[in-house]
């Protein structure tokens, strides 16, 4: 995985890459002409690239990679609806404005205990969705967030909001 100076981006370093592993990215090519080279692909085929290697799969889901992406305008935004089920359960969905098919993928692994909140907020940041509050028939309004991380397929407790909502 390349890390940048205390894990910062900066304008002078950012497309330098400094080798923590032997094993290039790509054999045969240095390091950052296969960083070009692969943050070239498009978002929806990343898992297929955290598939290939650990290092492959750290660089994808790394922060340095995102800032790349960004800097180069590789980076590609993408449409996220929260929605409820049949059985008014929460379930969140993405769309790929790039793809041909142009089709709603759910995104799985919402925390079951928040899929039957109402009044949820949601709001989408880089490469991550937040849920907000909310509260249940029977429970009250919590300061509760969750936040979903595209490059690692995950969901994750966030920072608590300052009041409940």
């Amino acid at each position: 995985m390349e890390h940048l100076d205390d894990g910062e981006a900066s304008e002078n370093n950012v497309d330098e890459v400094e080798v923590t592993n032997n094993t290039p990215l790509i054999c045969g090519l240095p390091d950052d002409i296969s960083l070009l080279c692969l943050a070239r692909v498009p978002r929806k085929y990343h898992s297929v690239l955290k598939a290939v290697s650990r290092r492959w799969r750290d660089l994808v889901c790394s922060e340095e990679w995102l800032y790349y992406r960004r800097k180069h305008k590789l980076d590609a935004t993408w449409i996220y609806a929260l929605c409820r089920d049949k059985l008014d359960h929460v379930c969140c969905f993405v769309l790929d404005p790039t793809s041909s098919r142009k089709s709603w993928k759910l995104i799985h692994g919402v925390p079951p205990h928040v899929m039957k909140r109402k009044g949820m907020g949601f709001e989408a940041l880089g490469n991550k969705l937040f849920l907000l509050g909310g509260c249940g028939w029977s429970e009250d309004a919590t300061d509760e967030v969750y936040s979903y991380n595209a490059s690692l397929n995950s969901w994750v407790k966030a920072a608590s909001l300052s009041t409940a909502r």
